[in-house]
This record gives C-alpha cells, structure tokens and sequence, in this order.
C-alpha cells in the first residue's frame, strides 16, 4: 500500500508538472502568434491544472471536503469536469473549424454551464441527503452531459479522418477517452453511495489521477508540435534537399507573379519567413500593426492558407521545386478551380 501512494503521490506531481509546463509552452507561443487555437489550448491546460489540483486535495483529504463525506467531494468534482468538458469542446471546435456543428456546441456550452452551477448549489447549499431524493434526476443529466460531449468529440474526429488528418484525430481519441473514463469513476463513486446503500467506494476514484497524467502528457506533446515548434522552428533545414539552393527573393517573385501578391505583401511574407512577429514587422517596415495584420490576412488568402507554418510550407516547396505538400497542394488546387 505504501508503494501504491508513493507512485499516486508522484502521478499527482507529474500531472501537475505536465499542466504548468503545457502552459508554459502555450504562452511562448502566444508572444509569437496569438491565436484562437492558442487561447482554446490554453483555457483547456488551465482548467487540467484545476482539476489536478482539485483531486490532490480530495485524495490527501481523504474525500473531506466542506465538511461532509465523499459524496460532496465527488459532486463538486462532477461540476468541475463538466466546466473542462466545455473547455475540451471548444479546443475541438478550434482545431477542426466545423460550422455545421455550432449550433450543437453552442447548445452544449449552455447545458454544461447550466449543470455546474444547478449541481453546485445544490450540492453546496442543501445537505448532501438530498441527492437520495434525487437520484434519477442526478443520473440522467450526468448521461446527457457525457453523451453530448462524446458525440461533439466523435464527429469532430470522424471530420479529421475523412480529410486526412492522423495526428490530431489520435490525440482527440486519447483525451476524449480519458475525460470520459475519469466521468465514469466519479459517476460510480456516486451510486455506490446512492443506489447501493453503502459506503462510499473511493477506490477506482484514487486512480482517477492516471486518466490526467495521460491527458496532460498528450496535450504537451500536441502543444509543442502544433503550436510551438511551429512558431519557433518554422525554417526548413538547409541540409535537406540533397544541396538544392532555396532562393527566398525568387520565392517571393513566384508567389507575386502566381498568386497575384502585391509587393507589400511579399515584403512581409519576406519578414514571417524570417521568423519576425507582427510587432517586429510593424517596426522594420514603419507600419502600424493593424496594417501588418491586414496584408498577411490578404496574403494567406490569396495563397488559400491559413497559418504561418502552411505559408512557409508552401515557399518552401516553391523554392525546392519538391512535390507539394498537402497545404500547398490544396491552395494549388483550389486556385485552379477558381
């Protein structure tokens, strides 16, 4: 038994680390590029570190909290997932950019929020008896409540594996699994109390820590591979190409000419090849911000990307005369049909 809190005691470090760290990354990141995809990363790693640190009090509080046994404890917990099923939703939304599915997840948001705050009154203000009335009620919004974000989570996946994507879909299942089997043990942990008479059964809940190691570890690796590596490492490497010598002006010369760019924008797509943020361009061409922001939206757009690193793929593929790759492929493509 010792062993097994010494190894929970260093989950519970681990996962927490993990949490800061992701932050950590996500906020480097964000003084480079600040996106919605960012800001969604972000809410959802804050809301994991909540709810480490919700699970470390209850664990080595022995599932005391306000006073009252693990019943409390684990309804409180419920409130708290259903907040981060929310954050974990819109970090989906963020990284498919589904329309069809806004009105669900608007719909989704609402129900959640709506089911935090109820459940917590209820839990809070009344005594924790009231839930032996209740039960029913309890029990079907927990269902609701996993059925909607497991159904959000699936077609944002399924949106993914039919276009191609590996990388993001693998991560989402891995997250989408754990969120839910961590729902489960506390769902459990509740009608062992309330459709069983008995005593309040903690053990699958002292594991629930694992289900956050896994989620945070996934997310860190996600973080730095979408987000920050390329924000930071976004230049190909020049021993690549078996010698090829890549032109940077012949680039920008291709991208005029085929892409119908101005020269202000080429200028500035000169400076985000170079890896320069909004604000160092602003400053090196003696433009305000606003203005900067404008000709690489204008650009992107006539290249049909969308971030910084499709761009650089795509110069990068024009300067090397390789293969498209997919971003480049797809903005070649549909220049053609238009």
């Amino acid at each position: 038994m010792d062993a097994l809190k010494i190894i929970l005691l260093f989950s519970y470090l681990l996962a927490t680390f993990l949490s800061i760290a992701g932050i950590t990354i996500s906020l480097l990141s964000r003084k480079r590029e600040n996106s919605a995809l960012n800001r969604s990363i972000i809410i959802f790693l804050f809301g994991m570190l909540l709810m480490c640190g919700y699970d470390w009090f209850i664990y080595f509080t022995n599932y005391e909290l306000l006073g009252d046994s693990g019943v409390l404890s684990m309804r409180i917990g419920a409130c708290l997932i259903a907040l981060l099923f929310t954050a974990w939703v819109d970090l989906e939304h963020r990284m498919v950019e589904l329309p069809a599915l806004n009105g669900a997840r608007f719909f989704f948001r609402i129900y959640a929020f709506a089911y935090a705050v109820i459940w917590f009154i209820i839990t809070v203000f009344p005594t924790g008896k009231l839930f032996y009335t209740i039960k029913y009620l309890l029990l079907c919004s927990d269902i609701i409540l996993a059925l909607l974000m497991l159904t959000l989570s699936v077609a944002y996946i399924s949106k993914l594996m039919l276009s191609g994507e590996r990388s993001k879909p693998a991560y989402m299942v891995i997250v989408t699994t754990m969120l839910t089997w961590n729902y489960i043990s506390f769902i459990w942990g509740e009608m062992s109390v309330y459709w069983g008479n008995s005593d309040f059964i903690r053990e699958p809940l002292d594991f629930t820590i694992i289900f956050w190691l896994v989620v945070n570890l996934a997310t860190i690796v996600f973080v730095y591979n979408v987000d920050f590596a390329q924000v930071y490492d976004v230049s190909p490497d020049p021993q690549q190409n078996r010698g090829q010598t890549f032109d940077l002006e012949e680039v920008l010369s291709v991208l005029k000419s085929d892409y119908n760019m101005t020269g202000r924008e080429t200028d500035i797509l000169r400076l985000v090849y170079q890896g320069l943020s909004n604000i160092e361009i602003a400053e090196e061409l003696f433009i305000s911000k606003s203005t900067v922001k404008s000709h690489i939206y204008n650009a992107f757009r006539k290249a049909n990307v969308r971030s910084r690193s499709e761009i650089i793929v795509l110069m990068h593929d024009i300067g090397m005369g390789e293969e498209p790759s997919p971003e480049s492929r797809r903005a070649q493509e549909d220049s053609d049909d238009n």
